[in-house]
């Protein structure tokens, strides 16, 4: 007897999942800009500049990936659309019904 997941949650777990690479994502940006201007300021001996000129970049490549797994995870919607829940680039199962779209006919 195997364990049944919605379509909704597994959505959901998808997205959690997308989303937790973001605090990963960020801090190694960071990370990888100070270290790489480490060395580069070893070898020309220009010891605070470059640190801080790569810092700065693996700043702004930190705010870009954050920035790109979000848009990801929560894709925008026209104005006046219906809110739907996001895909963490999965494509769509199906267009049938799922269990909070099932009617049931008046006899």
């Amino acid at each position: 007897m195997g364990t049944f997941i919605t379509k909704n949650a597994g959505e959901a777990l998808r997205t959690a999942g997308a989303l937790s690479t973001v605090g990963l994502a960020f801090v190694l940006a960071l990370v990888i800009g100070f270290w790489f201007g480490t060395v580069v300021d070893g070898w020309l001996g220009t010891k605070p500049a470059f640190t801080i000129v790569f810092f700065f970049c693996g700043l702004a490549a930190g705010i870009l990936n954050v920035y790109r797994i979000v848009s990801h995870a929560y894709p925008r919607q026209a104005a006046g659309a219906a809110p739907t829940a996001p895909s963490a680039g999965m494509p769509k199962a199906s267009d049938g019904p799922d269990d909070r779209e099932l009617h049931v006919d008046d006899r």
